[in-house]
Order: structure tokens, then sequence, then C-alpha cells
């Protein structure tokens, strides 16, 4: 292959010394030399010599070494320089002594790390970018759906910044949020362990939904995301679904209460009960009424999300005996038809509003969810 050589090859090939040093008229002089001493003097000459192409050797190696040292830091990592390149992708992240907390993910060429232009007030006036700007939105390697785009871009919208900040001080492995405009990359750091944004050294707290969906994409095999999954499946059919909610009749509270309790019973009970091991999987934000909410898991199958309560065991049933792993069939036979029936859920209204849920997966029920709208 003709390739051109690099600079440090020319050099080589001149020699370590830019001016030639051992000429004609040096030659002669080392002739008369070796020609006026005698049998001895010659031996140390000869040793001299000797010595002296092994200083030449070693002037030899500095060379190269100094040149390829002068070609290594223009290299990706390097300090720059003649000859260097920069790489479009991160430099691969070390793995951390056990001892040492976990460092962020690398911010990539080109990327602008969002640090808020206040830290009071609605979190969209204090960004440097509109999120009606954004065309693409990529969490690592994933890139979220367009539809569910709105799920991150409406919670930096309404997130009150001195209503949601986190006085967390735990650091954790984070995981950059990349938001794409025409002409721009913007990245902020999350935490899916602790459900927060990373903005300009104070961490905000993401609404519930965020929190899903990004337990989805991170932790796919926790709990959260299996529920994000159902749920979203029935998002999707709810947009196409065209015969929508029929308002024609509701049902009596206590036929839809589970173990003979109301949403409203339920919550209050939660609050009491330490004795079932409860487990707290996070905090968030809800715009809606401005406050800091929790995520809990209990021992015997029962999830507190924000409004919602999913009860994902079979030891919970209505009084009609609706549990979990119950086939449509039977539900149809114990309660009747819902006033909202998608493939993977059937709502029933309670009062004026939908309260009561059935979540399917492969025609058996999978969630039981009672709900509060505000």
């Amino acid at each position: 292959m003709n390739e051109k050589q690099p600079e440090w090859y020319r050099e080589l090939q001149r020699g370590p010394h830019v001016q030639p040093t051992f000429t004609r008229n040096k030659k002669e002089a080392i002739l008369r030399q070796a020609e006026a001493i005698g049998r001895g003097e010659k031996r140390r000459s000869l040793g001299m010599v000797r010595l002296s192409w092994a200083a030449v050797s070693f002037i030899v190696i500095a060379v190269i070494v100094a040149v390829a040292f002068r070609e290594d830091v223009g290299a990706p990592g390097g300090n720059g320089g003649k000859g260097a390149v920069m790489s479009p992708e991160p430099s691969p992240t070390v793995s951390p002594l056990p001892d040492a907390p976990p460092s962020p993910s690398p911010i990539e060429k080109g990327q602008v790390v969002v640090i808020p232009s206040k830290q009071e007030g609605y979190l969209k006036d204090a960004l440097p970018f509109s999120t009606e700007e954004v065309k693409k939105i990529w969490v690592k390697e994933t890139l979220i759906p367009h539809d569910r785009m709105y799920v991150i871009l409406q919670n930096l919208n309404w997130l009150e910044m001195t209503r949601a900040v986190s006085d967390n001080k735990t650091f954790s492995a984070e995981s950059l949020i990349r938001f794409e405009t025409a002409d721009s990359v913007y990245a902020i750091p999350y935490d899916v362990n602790t459900n927060e944004y990373h903005l300009g050294g104070r961490r905000f707290y993401a609404d519930d939904q965020v929190m899903l969906l990004m337990h989805g994409i991170l932790q796919p095999d926790s709990k959260l995301a299996e529920i994000d999954k159902v749920f979203e499946q029935a998002r999707l059919e709810m947009e196409n679904q065209e015969g929508g909610i029929d308002d024609t009749f509701s049902y009596k509270g206590e036929r839809l209460a589970v173990a003979d309790k109301p949403y409203n019973e339920w919550e209050q009970l939660l609050l009491l009960r330490s004795s079932v091991q409860p487990i707290l999987l996070g905090h968030y934000y809800d715009d809606a009424v401005q406050a800091i909410g929790n995520v809990t898991e209990y021992s015997d199958g029962v999830m507190q999300l924000n409004r919602s309560i999913v009860f994902m065991g079979s030891n919970y049933a209505t009084s009609d005996g609706l549990a979990v792993g119950m086939s449509k069939e039977e539900v149809m036979e114990k309660l009747g038809k819902p006033n909202l029936q998608l493939d993977s859920r059937w709502s029933y209204k309670i009062g004026d509003y939908l309260k009561f849920h059935l979540y399917f997966d492969h025609n058996k029920i999978r969630y039981i969810v009672l709900s509060q709208p505000l």
C-alpha cells in the first residue's frame, strides 16, 4: 500500500541529527589516527567506536519514543496537538472502585449540559430551549417514541422548581436525557434510583409518569417497568378506540371496593401499614397539587402510585369475587359490562368518573387498580 508516511517516520529516515556529523574530513582524521597509534591503541579506539555506536543507537530510540509520544497526545483522550483526531464517540468509562462513587454519564462533544437561568418558577421559563423545538429525545441508546415524548416535555414545562427541589445528598449513577433540536443537543442528567433531574448543581424530582417511563427504559426488569408496559399498552389502545366511554350507566361504589374498602379508605390505611414491610421506591413531584409524593410497594402485593392503588396479587378481591388471575369471561359473568372496554383494560364508573380498572395480560387480570381523579 502506498500510504502517506507520517512525520515521525520521515524524521527517522533523516536520522537523529538534522545536520550531518560523520563527514569525510572526520573519516580521514580517524584513519590518520589509526595509522599513528600502536596495536594497543587500536583496541582502545575500537572500544570507543563501539561505545559511540551504542550512544547513537540510544539517541535513535529516544527520538522514536519522543516523536511517538508527541503523536499520541493528539489522539482522543490526549491533550490535542499535531495530528489530533477527535472521535465522535465518548471514551470508554472506567469502572469505579467499590468504595468510589459512580461517575456520571460522559457528555458527548457538541452537547450542552442544561443549567437553568434561574432557580425559581416553572422550569420551562429557565431552560435554554423551548420544549416545542425538541425533535427527538434519547435516553442512553434508546430513542423515546414520538408519542411518549410528551411525558418528559410536559414534566419539564410544569415543574415548579421551588416546590420540586430535592434535599437528597446521595450521589448515584446518572443517565443523560438528550434533547435534540434543529441545531443543538441539550443534556439533562437523570437518576432513575431517586427519580431526580440534576440541574445546575441542584436536584429536582420528576413526576410519576417520568418515573414509570424511565424504569421501563433503564430498569426493564423492575415492577415499575412492568406496570409502565401494561399501562402504556392501554393508553395506545385508548388513542385508537372509536367507541369511547359509555356514560349511560354506572356502578355502586361498594361493589367496586377491594376488600370492602374504596380508594379513600385504602389511602388512609396505607399510611399506617408498617407491619407489611413498606418499601419506598421513590419520590415524585405532582404538578397538579405542587407537592412531593411517594411510590411505595408493600409485601402483600399492593403498590401506591400517584392517585392510584395497584393490587398485584390474588389475595385481594371485590365483593363479587374478582381477583388477579381471573379471565375476561369470568369478569363479565360476575360484574358485567365495563364503561370503557379495551383489549388490555376495562374501566368502570363510580359516580361521574372511571375509578375501578382491570388491566389484562393474555386474557387474565394482571392488575386491579383503584384511582381517585382530581
